[in-house]
């Protein structure tokens, strides 16, 4: 045989596939004979057993031949083996204990979908660029089925952008805590950088509202453990002293750091860089993580469209209250909880594209919302 193919197709051949099943069931009859109606022990002196009833032998052919291993051209079955997606498609049937009047209402649009289980109780919280496409997805994904086996109910919030649907997925996360979505972790407390006295960036725990209302705070971490490493990475990176930023206690007046001695430092400690120069560049590498003071009076809305969907997204000091369209012209009550400190995941989504012009912000009280 030349090819893989071919020897495929010589071993889907009658012959083969006949002897194939005698190769498989000789050993059930010798083992097992009152197992196998008709068949017989080996013979006296070595002879051949009997075959198998033709009856039985049509039978597992046509069974073969059902599973495609009939005509040729046709693959080899193999157990196990995942069906094809268009069959699964043609095959698929919904769960009957979920609303199936929620499944239909799926838009083929960007937004936030919610599985909700008995009482409405929420189970997952998601968000898709396509909600119906990403919820049949989880329907028919075999490893989701004890979450699929609890769902009664699919709910859907359709969202301009993805923008919206993002903000709108924290959001919910922190208000529902649905019981399927990893859970987020509590924050005890944040901690910052932030420039003592004499100008040492410092690990500082800050509150919450601080934030977005303090000047000079650099990074927000969780831990005081994750700001340290990230000052010591910013003075290594930087070629900064870590006497003068005060990592690292000196030996004797004018004695090198470490740094200096493994030639990273570029002498602030021995006299060899100015201090107005040192201090210069550790502002020039803080400022990549300088957090930005909320620069408006009052709330402010970021206008985001698409596909004829217009939503306003409303923002106070880089908290996310909710958004208005043209179904919803009030914001959306949420637990008091959810509305005080400073929102770390609304922040992140945020100020990216703020520092680079990308949002379209307009105070409140002159925007209007489109009809259509």
């Amino acid at each position: 045989m030349n090819t893989k193919k071919e020897l495929a197709h010589a071993m889907n051949t009658l012959s083969h596939r006949t002897s194939l099943t005698q190769l498989f069931t000789r050993p059930l009859q010798a083992a097992m004979p009152s197992l196998m109606p008709h068949a017989s022990a080996v013979a006296p002196g070595g002879a051949a057993p009997r075959k198998l009833p033709a009856a039985l032998v049509e039978r597992l052919l046509a069974q073969e031949g059902q599973r495609g291993m009939g005509a040729p051209g046709h693959p080899l079955a193999t157990f196990n083996a995942p069906q094809p997606a268009a069959h699964r498609a043609a095959t698929f049937s919904y769960p009957l204990h979920i609303e199936r009047a929620s499944i239909e209402a799926l838009p083929n649009a960007c937004g936030v979908y919610i599985f909700r289980g008995v009482d409405d109780a929420p189970l997952y919280v998601g968000r898709s660029v396509n909600l119906r496409s990403r919820v049949l997805a989880h329907l028919h994904n075999h490893e989701e089925q004890f979450l699929i086996g609890q769902t009664r109910r699919i709910e859907c919030r359709r969202t301009a952008g993805e923008l919206g649907a993002a903000l709108l997925e924290n959001s919910l996360l922190r208000d529902l805590r649905p019981a399927h979505n990893k859970k987020q972790r509590s924050k005890r407390g944040l901690f910052t950088l932030r420039l003592s006295a004499q100008g040492q960036p410092q690990v500082t725990q800050v509150a919450e509202r601080e934030f977005s209302r303090a000047e000079n705070l650099f990074g927000i971490f969780t831990s005081e453990r994750a700001a340290q490493e990230a000052l010591h990475k910013l003075v290594q990176g930087h070629g900064l002293c870590s006497i003068v930023t005060g990592l690292e206690q000196p030996g004797g007046f004018g004695m090198a750091c470490f740094g200096r001695q493994i030639r990273r430092c570029r002498g602030a400690c021995t006299g060899e860089e100015s201090p107005e120069q040192h201090q210069q560049r550790l502002m020039q590498a803080l400022e990549d993580l300088r957090i930005l003071p909320w620069p408006y009076a009052g709330p402010m809305g970021i206008v985001e469209q698409g596909e004829g969907w217009q939503q306003v997204h409303v923002i106070d000091h880089w908290r996310y209250l909710g958004s208005l369209d043209r179904d919803h012209r009030q914001l959306p009550t949420r637990p008091a909880a959810s509305l005080k400190g400073f929102d770390l995941d609304s922040y992140k989504l945020v100020i990216q594209p703020y520092l680079l012009g990308q949002l379209d912000l307009r105070p409140l009280p002159g925007l209007p919302l489109s009809a259509g």
